[in-house]
């Protein structure tokens, strides 16, 4: 409807968990640079930013002093709220090998041989010997980095998302120097849903929780044991699930986590072959160390699409990932979640893309920077939340190309990758109050005035240079209800 002034009312009636929510937006005639926002079409429910549950804490001595400021910062500065935890597959090993090497009494090439060959618990994969599983590893990082990132994310009334990340590089047992006649046995799948089983029932005896996802394998394109085998993948998948809900488990799985983005699909497509399997998947993984082409991360989307589940790309440790990847893996991939890379690195590891740096020369006095890459990517992270819903947005300038969120609390979120300087206004956010920031080679984390849209405005901004900007509701938003539901399987705590 269109009244005098040019003024443009616009009503969207949406379902939404089988009641009718109306949205109305206020829009005016506008010219030049504008982003126009419509809720009525919906695309993926975001479940986290990840980072990988590692900080430095196995080997620095100033961990005890940084820790804490580190992970607030983490949390309350950067915004993330998805943690990747790593389970080896030897911890299904009579020897506790990582315990041995921090008490120096194997070497670390010694360690690297062992920590993914297994020893079986027993001969039944029905029946879990826990004198034959070792977790020690395990709960070090869930003991140093989970609880208290869960703890500082539950202090903000948010809840942390454990993917907990099955890993079995099985090639390091096998490297000149290893001791000859190690095994592995996890590509049974019986016996790898043991493993999967032991240590949901572990977590939940010790810490009360269990994984929120199961990423079923790191990179099985690198595992002899597991390449080419999609169906492995299926099979472990369905072994697993209903191990886990024998024992009163909600299964979410992600696969296949491929270091090339070209064998993500055909792996996928080996794997939902098997029956029973796809109803327990949750997102398609994939990591961008080969095939990074626009077409290959299409074909990703499209069967996150066609099975109503999200993409998540989680995984790509090198110098040239960026906001400018993060936007793209959102926008075309349909990620759900993206991982950058650790929470924290060492500066003597020289780590490209850690959430932050950690200069530990002064064990005493530690210094935390944050990473060059987060400057950027905490633009997306910070705002859009856990639950936030993914809606239509389109430029009529490519130079301002927006993503457009709306949060479980109905407040939207416009973030704006620009390639150059300029102004553009943001057409179709409804009546309220919004924050503003952006972030460019030059300055960071620049604030803007507070701008309340009122019933005949758009918002109209402006950044000086190529960056991220940020446009966030502080008051008012789409709706007070939960926004529309996402085409997704996975139900978001």
């Amino acid at each position: 409807m269109k009244i005098s002034g040019g003024l443009k009312i616009t009503i969207y009636t949406i379902l939404i968990m089988g009641s009718i929510l109306t949205i109305t937006t206020y829009t005016s005639g506008l010219t030049g640079d504008i982003i126009t926002l419509n809720p009525s079409i919906t695309y993926q429910k975001m479940t986290g930013w990840e980072m990988v549950a590692q900080a430095g804490q196995d080997d620095s001595s100033a961990f005890p002093n940084y820790q804490d400021q580190l992970f607030d910062k983490a949390v309350n500065e950067a915004g993330i709220n998805r943690l990747r935890l790593e389970i080896k597959s030897g911890a299904e090993n009579t020897t506790d090998s990582w315990s041995q090497y921090q008490a120096g009494i194997i070497s670390y090439q010694t360690f690297r041989c062992l920590r993914y060959s297994t020893i079986n618990d027993d001969n039944d994969p029905f029946n879990i010997n826990w004198n034959g599983f070792q977790f020690a590893w395990f709960d070090s990082a869930i003991d140093k980095i989970v609880l208290p990132i869960k703890q500082k994310i539950e202090a903000n009334g948010e809840k942390l998302h454990i993917n907990l990340n099955y890993v079995a590089f099985t090639g390091q047992m096998r490297q000149t120097g290893c001791p000859s006649g190690l095994q592995y046995i996890h590509n049974n799948p019986d016996e790898y849903a043991e493993l999967v089983l032991a240590t949901y029932l572990h977590m939940q005896t010790k810490y009360g929780f269990v994984p929120d996802t199961w990423e079923v394998i790191l990179e099985p394109d690198l595992v002899s044991e597991w390449t080419n085998k999609g169906n492995l993948i299926g099979q472990a998948i369905v072994a697993a699930a209903n191990r886990l809900k024998a024992n009163g488990f909600t299964p979410h799985f992600i696969l296949p986590s491929t270091t090339s983005m070209a064998n993500a699909v055909p792996y996928f497509d080996q794997a939902i072959q098997v029956v029973g399997a796809l109803q327990y998947i949750s997102e398609i993984s994939y990591h961008r160390y080969g095939g990074a082409t626009l077409g290959n991360l299409q074909n990703i989307a499209n069967r996150a699409a066609q099975y109503n589940i999200g993409g998540a790309m989680l995984e790509w440790w090198n110098s040239a990932n960026s906001y400018q990847t993060l936007h793209q893996d959102i926008k075309i991939g349909r990620n759900s979640a993206w991982q950058q890379g650790t929470v924290g690195g060492l500066v003597s590891n020289n780590p490209p893309t850690a959430l932050y740096v950690i200069d530990d020369t002064n064990p005493s006095n530690p210094i935390i920077t944050m990473g060059s890459k987060t400057r950027f990517t905490r633009q997306y992270y910070k705002f859009i939340r856990k639950g936030a819903v993914r809606i239509e947005a389109a430029s009529n300038n490519t130079a301002f190309d927006p993503l457009a969120f709306i949060n479980t609390n109905g407040g939207c979120v416009v973030v704006v990758n620009a390639s150059t300087g300029g102004s553009f206004s943001l057409q179709g956010l409804p009546v309220g109050t919004y924050g503003i920031f952006y972030t460019t080679a030059t300055q960071y984390d620049i604030n803007l005035p507070d701008v309340t849209i009122n019933a005949n405005q758009a918002l109209t901004t402006d950044i000086p240079a190529a960056g991220v900007l940020t446009v966030y509701a502080k008051s008012g938003g789409a709706s007070d209800t939960v926004p529309p539901s996402p085409p997704q399987n996975l139900t978001v705590n």
